[in-house]
């Protein structure tokens, strides 16, 4: 009986794979899987209300739009900046806790308290700065995070480890997403929201504790790059210029995250302002949709281990351009759970094989800048495509938003295929190459 007994508390603390891993990798592994579920507990609590909290405060559906905008543009230099600081410092761990661990748990305290500063538009302004400032703070830790998850989850489990890390992470939504509609509505007006972000800040910062408890790995990004920034800077981007499949591979995403995010801000104001749905009927579609995500990702979780990253995210991008199609079908609440349930589905290769795909194709000597870079670029896409898409939204309506953004997804997919089906992707294999001041590392084959 204690021998099941142990067996089963075992397989309650590590839900994960941890073939042939080190003592040190599987602590660093067991922090940050705990680490994330209880960020994902504070995420339950707001994540999928911030557009309606913006619309009770006053928001209309051309600023939910610009808000998206703003966004992509507060965290553009923040990709590039992070990997800088990475590299100067060697300090991923220090860079992870104060940004998204301590300003980004802030902002949400801050937002919980916008009603007794501010009302109207200075409200909503208000309320879009903050969230801005949060969008920043999480993103310019997203290169640091990436590299220190590439030293502690060996390669071999990534995507097992990252499906049931997002399984995890919907589990807790399942269990607390309802809890915080709820709450949301028995409290009433714009009390409910302010309870839910606090609750989400103070939760948050418990994520953070936790988070500072796992080991950090020896930094190579950081060795023989401290001293000139200009020069590290103009040298990163000398070889990432000189790197044309990762180039190409960026602008393949550039294209998708454009289609994305030409309808994404929009889905929730349709369900609010079209087809009439309140917070209580969205939380429940959430959450009565949510097994169905994590089906999806333990599939995918050993799928992208099995047949590869590449394959994984390759019959994903078949598939996600055709949601916002069906989308314009939708009327009713059973409609849009099952467009939702096709859409968790579609999405789960993709989501999961993202990092494995992106830790694979870069290497480890400049990964924090790849990641970076990469993240501009998907940066930039966020930003502009919501404006172009709140004035199509405001002439033409929802349908012109979802018809425009099947065909940015169908682009950008068929760009991501060519790369995949000529080879032109495949994991870094570095050889130095002589420059006048540095060695620059291109890749090979």
């Amino acid at each position: 009986l204690r021998q099941r007994l142990t067996k089963l508390f075992s397989q309650i603390a590590t839900p994960y794979p941890t073939d042939n891993t080190t003592a040190i990798q599987r602590h660093g592994m067991r922090v940050n899987w705990w680490s994330s579920v209880i960020s994902s507990v504070s995420g339950a609590f707001y994540t999928d209300f911030v557009t309606i909290y913006m619309l009770a405060l006053g928001a209309t559906a051309a600023t939910v739009g610009l808000r998206a905008s703003i966004n992509s543009a507060a965290a553009l230099a923040a990709p590039l900046l992070g990997a800088w600081l990475v590299e100067q410092t060697g300090k991923r761990k220090a860079l992870i806790l104060l940004w998204p661990g301590f300003i980004s748990r802030l902002m949400l305290l801050l937002m919980a308290l916008i009603p007794f500063l501010a009302q109207g538009k200075m409200a909503v302004t208000l309320f879009v700065v903050l969230v801005a400032l949060q969008a920043f703070s999480d993103t310019l830790a997203g290169p640091a995070a990436n590299s220190l998850l590439g030293d502690i989850v060996p390669i071999a489990v990534r995507g097992r480890y990252v499906g049931a890390q997002m399984i995890a992470g919907l589990i807790v939504r399942i269990a607390v997403l309802p809890l915080a509609g709820m709450l949301i509505k028995r409290v009433g007006g714009l009390a409910g929201y302010q309870l839910a972000w606090c609750l989400a800040a103070l939760i948050g910062f418990l994520a953070t504790w936790l988070y500072a408890q796992l080991p950090e790995p020896q930094c190579v990004e950081s060795q023989g790059k401290k001293g000139d920034a200009l020069h590290s800077f103009v040298e990163g981007w000398r070889v990432f210029s000189r790197d044309r499949r990762f180039v190409a591979f960026c602008a393949a995403h550039f294209i998708w995250n454009f289609g994305v995010s030409f309808a994404g801000p929009f889905f929730q104001v349709h369900m609010v302002e079209d087809l009439g749905f309140n917070v209580e009927t969205i939380a429940l579609l959430a959450t009565i949709t949510t097994p169905v995500n994590v089906l999806g990702y333990w599939l995918a979780g050993h799928w992208v281990d099995r047949a590869g990253a590449q394959r994984a995210m390759s019959v994903s991008m078949l598939f996600v351009p055709l949601l916002p199609v069906i989308w314009i079908f939708a009327r009713s609440p059973w409609h849009v759970g099952l467009i939702q349930s096709y859409g968790f589905l579609a999405w789960a290769g993709f989501h999961v094989a993202s990092t494995p795909l992106i830790l694979a194709i870069t290497p480890p000597e400049y990964r924090s800048r790849y990641i970076a870079i990469y993240n501009t670029f998907n940066a930039v896409a966020s930003m502009i495509s919501p404006l172009a898409a709140g004035w199509v939204y405001s002439h033409w309506g929802f349908t012109a938003n979802c018809v425009g953004s099947a065909i940015g997804r169908g682009l950008g997919g068929f760009l991501f295929l060519l790369l995949v089906k000529t080879g032109s992707l495949g994991a870094a294999t570095l050889t130095p190459v002589r420059v006048k001041k540095a060695p620059i590392l291109t890749r090979k084959g």
